[in-house]
């Protein structure tokens, strides 16, 4: 009984460092392996992989503007991240006459397997170094049928947009701010809406390096985009800028998961997405001012001030960060996680796109009751797996997105959530 009880309480103990690599280990060679059994016994559904391999063969033969590069289901949206990535599987699978096979697409399904891999580990990895998630708790993230279906079933680019972003976030844990900038970057050639993510780590660079720091990573991030992009912004600039960063695209009313209850007329009206950009924006300010910054003493004024204070001042060198790990992830994903609940459209291939952090955010609530925790997963992940969606599936969807938004609101600065002890050195807070 000793022996039970110990092992329960380690499985408890987000700081048990040891139990935690165990039970990551386990949950990646389990997962790897039923990610390679749904490939074998579910069958393939066409929705998007064509159309890529369309787009992708324009570019092999020699197209570079955007405007001819096109797939059966219109013309290609994404930067060009998006075209290398998926021009390597197109060489993988050898090309588009195969690559559109059953074995070539079986062949880029294992690839996605892998990329699953990579995504939880990087997952795993951010969520140990918050000490916040109990070990146990790390197989709630692999028990997703919407989620698996969109990596090794669909091979929708979200999931690799999202494990490049789910790299950048430990590179910044770990106060690499210019390797994690390119690698953030690099997220948001595949898709867009890795950008989400961008006003917490504004935020955080603000507060969190030198000014110089701050510089090179801004850099980093436009140096990354330019240089992805010089084929098309070489040759047709206008064309690809205006397909690859398209802001204003109107998503169709029939497929949104979260607004289903609305009105299609209401829906795509400009007066509703301008509501929820606002809306958004209130919600971000007010977190940056009330909560990622509250030790600082809020956003405005004291915060930006002191940035600039640095910059002007010849303060360029000496600031130490006391950001803790937890404090980096949460602010991402809570910026990532109020651009959720505001968007006007989420596709069932968006669930990736926040699936992931909600263990990190719930378990930062500790007002929150563990069930509690564990009933809010299983009725999102329901929520997501009604198809078509109906307007009582979002609606609670709905619900339970600004409930989550509303505990994160209510729970403590990240600062005091983690639990790791303090260090002795002293340190300068920004």
């Amino acid at each position: 009984m000793s022996r039970v009880r110990a092992l329960v309480g380690r499985l408890n103990d987000p700081r048990d460092k040891s139990c935690v690599f165990v039970v990551a280990a386990a949950l990646l060679a389990l997962d790897f392996v039923l990610c390679l059994v749904i490939i074998r016994r579910v069958a393939y559904t066409e929705i998007d992989w064509i159309a890529y391999m369309e787009e992708v063969h324009g570019y092999v033969a020699g197209e570079r503007n955007y405007e001819n590069l096109r797939g059966g289901t219109g013309p290609l949206v994404y930067p060009a991240g998006f075209v290398y990535v998926y021009r390597a599987l197109y060489w993988l699978v050898g090309g588009f006459e195969r690559g559109t096979s059953a074995l070539g697409i079986a062949t880029a399904q294992k690839a996605f397997a892998l990329v699953y891999t990579v995504n939880q580990l990087a997952v795993f990895v951010l969520m140990a170094s918050c000490e916040i998630v109990p070990p146990w708790a790390y197989a709630l993230t692999c028990l997703s049928k919407r989620v698996h279906s969109i990596f090794v079933l669909r091979m929708f680019n979200d999931g690799v947009a999202m494990t490049l972003a789910y790299v950048s976030v430990a590179l910044f844990q770990r106060k690499r701010w210019v390797s994690g900038s390119v690698a953030f970057s690099l997220g948001v050639s595949v898709k867009m809406n890795v950008l989400l993510m961008l006003p917490g780590l504004l935020v955080l660079l603000v507060g969190g390096t030198t000014f110089v720091t701050a510089a090179k990573a801004a850099c980093a991030m436009v140096l990354t985009q330019v240089v992805l992009g010089y084929p098309f912004l070489a040759t047709y600039p206008r064309q690809y800028l205006g397909r690859a960063f398209e802001f204003g695209r109107v998503f169709m009313h029939k497929w949104s998961v979260n607004f289903k209850f609305v009105p299609e007329d209401v829906f795509t009206s400009k007066e509703f997405a301008k509501y929820l950009l606002l809306s958004q924006l209130i919600a971000l300010l007010a977190f940056a001012h009330c909560k990622w910054c509250r030790r600082e003493g809020g956003f405005f004024f004291a915060f930006v001030r002191d940035f600039f204070t640095r910059a002007l001042g010849g303060n360029r060198t000496g600031v130490e960060s006391t950001f803790t790990p937890a404090h980096v992830a949460l602010v991402m994903f809570e910026s990532n996680f109020i651009g959720i609940v505001f968007a006007r459209s989420l596709h069932y291939q968006f669930y990736s796109w926040y699936f992931h952090t909600l263990p990190l955010l719930l378990w930062s609530s500790p007002r929150l009751p563990v069930w509690g925790k564990v009933v809010i997963l299983g009725a999102i992940e329901w929520c997501w797996n009604v198809y078509p969606s109906t307007a009582t599936s979002s609606k609670i969807l709905l619900g339970l997105h600004v409930g989550v938004l509303a505990s994160l609101c209510a729970a403590p600065p990240a600062s005091r959530v983690n639990r790791a002890p303090p260090s002795s050195k002293k340190t300068k807070k920004y």
